[in-house]
C-alpha cells in the first residue's frame, strides 16, 4: 500500500499543505508537516494514515531542479571519494610491495605516515 501524500509549499511565512483531498493546512516549519498531515488524514479517516506519510516539497521547477542537481551532487561526490579511497589504498599497497617504507609511500603519495599505516591496514573493499 502506498502511503498518503502530503505535498508541502511555500506560502507567507510557512508552508501550505494539500492532503489528499481535503482542505489546505497551513503550517510554520517545515517540521511540522508531516505531523500535521498525519493528524488531518486520521481525522479524515484516510485509509494508510497510521502507516505514515509521503512529505513532498515543492518548491517550484526552477528551485526543484537545483535541489535535486545539488543533491545529485553531493552522492557523486560520495562515490568519487570512496573510489579515490580504494585507488589510495592500492596504490600504498603497490608501493608497500616494491619494498618502500612507511615514510617513502607517505611522501610520495602526500599524506602522513599515519595515514599510510591506515591504508595499509584498511581492507580494500568498494561501498
Amino acid at each position: 500500500m502506498d502511503l498518503p501524500k502530503i505535498v508541502a509549499r511555500r506560502a507567507g511565512g510557512g508552508w501550505m499543505l494539500e492532503v489528499n483531498d481535503l482542505a489546505p493546512a497551513y503550517v510554520r516549519r517545515l517540521g511540522e508537516a508531516a505531523e500535521c498531515g498525519r493528524a488531518l488524514l486520521k481525522a479524515a479517516d484516510a485509509p494508510g494514515a497510521d502507516q505514515g506519510v509521503q512529505l513532498q516539497v515543492d518548491l517550484g521547477d526552477e528551485l526543484n531542479r537545483r535541489v535535486k542537481a545539488a543533491t545529485q551532487a553531493t552522492v557523486d561526490a560520495h562515490k568519487a571519494q570512496l573510489q579515490a579511497a580504494v585507488e589510495l589504498r592500492e596504490a600504498a599497497a603497490a608501493l608497500k610491495s616494491q619494498g618502500m617504507t612507511g615514510r617513502d609511500i607517505a611522501h610520495v603519495l602526500g599524506v602522513s605516515p599515519q595515514r599510510v599505516s591506515q591504508l595499509l591496514t584498511q581492507p580494500n573493499t568498494q561501498g
